[in-house]
């Protein structure tokens, strides 16, 4: 034989004899994909039954992963001779690759089986014009009718609306064009939206365009203003009182209901045929509770409680009380990431069945990231959304360091913020000293050093005219804000009307911030659309 082929031959044989005795022998374990965004549930199948020692445990960089709630090991749950153990991706959890691996007290056992390789990676938003910088509307009176002050006190109609956001040197309206609201009288089934916003919102579209701003329209998603509205079909979230220890149902349209969900796409359809220049959701998480899903929690998220009842509405009250009365912090995390899922499983399905080319925006909370009420910043980038409006609203001044602490330890990174606060002197403790709107700007400015956001927002203008200002002038509430943008604090690189694009004819003269508009502070005690959510006390 040839010497050279036998050099060539033997590293193969070597090979062979190495995969023999190293590989050939162990069995697969398998993932059901590749890749995972933060908001999955990735899945590893054995072929094959195991037995309650054998457990799932996850690695990265050879060290294993903590997950949700603290897990480490998971168990795997045979059916049809098959093995299967599930792992939600982590809150935050970094790039990159990992390794799951079947652990068993037996080294030689554990040594019989080949890992499953995967990646998690974070979704690239869409490529948005920043800074930017908004003014809110979010009331749903008539405009067409609507009599509206300008900065200088003259009265005129809806289009003064942009003459406040030139004054406050912004160059963005964002606008709620889609809201379910029921005061005794029912919304259409096929069609349950309150009308006065959406036919609005062409002339509004040629107004911003006119005036070289954009237009972004959301939907309040998974809200009904005023009272449940029996009548058209929805399925209502069940809450838990802790006072009274028991179930509720509430206002709050399930996450999980199917036909709220059709509805939402097809008014985001709708809206998409307007020439607004983003498209947005608020309220797109589990409004109030949740506990109407106990079981699919149970089912997806491996939850092993002995002492659980088997039926509802007697599991979904023990759920409910080791989460909020007995403080299993452990559970309250595990519930916590599953609803977010749910919700960034609704922002997916929206984004995928709209298709739409816009942007989409999502407004979420800001304490505990959104957390503690479903939402997660990251999970919904990776679901679709391509910037987030960070709500700084209603918390106290400890509250607030709380806020900004968690957020400084959570790594953010490559998610489009913006941050806004809103015109309300009771959500501000009705603080004269420093006065309400001095803190109201204060705290925008704080959040920016720790959120680095890529603009601001205000919510919302028809809180200047009919909201609860307190002792203050609407435009005394605006005055803080538009100063820290002038000088750099809060606005450093943002621009008022974009490159090369030209202001509004109109001139709005700059007012001293105690000069309130007469015609401003003569207009008060009308119906307001006050938003509902409530901090984590």
């Amino acid at each position: 034989m040839n010497f050279r082929k036998i050099i060539y031959i033997i590293p193969f044989v070597l090979f062979l004899l190495l995969y023999g005795y190293f590989i050939a022998d162990k069995k697969p374990l398998r993932s059901d994909r590749d890749f995972f965004k933060h908001y999955h549930i990735a899945s590893f199948e054995f072929d094959g039954v195991l037995t309650a020692n054998h457990r799932l445990v996850v690695f990265r960089n050879n060290m294993p992963v903590m997950g949700i709630g603290g897990r480490v090991a998971y168990s795997f749950r045979v059916k049809d001779g098959k093995s299967v153990a599930r792992f939600p991706i982590p809150w935050n959890a970094e790039e990159g690759f990992y390794e799951a691996r079947v652990f068993h007290p037996l080294e030689s056992e554990r040594n019989r089986f080949l890992p499953a390789v995967f990646a998690v990676t974070r979704r690239k938003p869409a490529d948005i014009k920043f800074p930017l910088n908004a003014m809110n509307w979010e009331n749903t009176k008539n405009l067409k009718t609507r009599r509206i002050p300008t900065p200088s006190g003259e009265i005129k109609s809806w289009e003064s609306i942009f003459d406040w956001v030139e004054y406050m040197k912004m160059d963005t309206l964002l606008y709620l064009a889609a809201q379910t609201a029921f005061f005794g009288k029912s919304l259409p089934a096929d069609s349950p939206w309150v009308k006065n916003n959406l036919k609005m919102l062409d002339d509004l579209c040629a107004e911003a365009h006119k005036r070289k701003m954009r237009i972004g329209a959301w939907t309040a998603a998974y809200i009904v203003v005023g009272k449940r509205d029996e009548n058209i079909g929805y399925t209502y979230g069940i809450d838990y009182s802790l006072p009274n220890d028991c179930l509720k149902q509430s206002r709050g349209i399930s996450i999980g209901d199917n036909k709220r969900l059709k509805d939402i796409i097809k008014i985001m359809r709708r809206m998409d045929t307007s020439a607004a220049d983003f498209l947005g959701l608020d309220y797109i998480r589990p409004v109030q509770g949740g506990f109407e899903l106990t079981d699919e929690f149970f089912e997806e998220m491996d939850i092993d409680l002995p002492l659980a009842p088997k039926e509802n509405p007697a599991r979904a009250l023990y759920l409910a009380r080791e989460i909020f009365k007995k403080k299993n912090y452990a559970l309250q995390d595990l519930w916590n990431w599953w609803r977010a899922r749910k919700s960034s499983l609704c922002i997916e399905r929206i984004k995928e069945e709209v298709k739409s080319e816009k942007p989409l925006w999502v407004f979420v909370l800001s304490w505990q990231m959104g957390h503690q009420h479903g939402q997660d910043p990251v999970m919904f980038q990776d679901a679709g959304a391509d910037f987030q409006a960070v709500m700084l609203y209603e918390c106290d001044d400890r509250q607030f360091d709380n806020l900004l602490s968690q957020w400084e330890k959570y790594d953010a990174s490559g998610v489009n913020f913006i941050i806004g606060n809103q015109i309300d002197f009771n959500v501000h403790q009705f603080s004269e000293k420093p006065p309400a709107p001095e803190k109201f700007a204060m705290r925008l400015a704080r959040a920016k050093k720790v959120l680095k956001p890529k603009g601001i927002f205000v919510n919302d203008l028809s809180r200047v005219f009919w909201g609860r200002k307190g002792p203050y002038s609407g435009i005394e509430w605006l005055n803080p804000v538009k100063s820290l943008i002038e000088n750099g604090k809060i606005g450093s690189g943002f621009r008022y009307g974009g490159d090369g694009l030209a202001k509004s004819s109109g001139t709005v003269p700059d007012m001293s911030a105690g000069s309130a508009p007469a015609s401003t502070s003569a207009i008060s005690g009308e119906p307001h659309n006050i938003k509902t959510s409530t901090p984590t006390r």
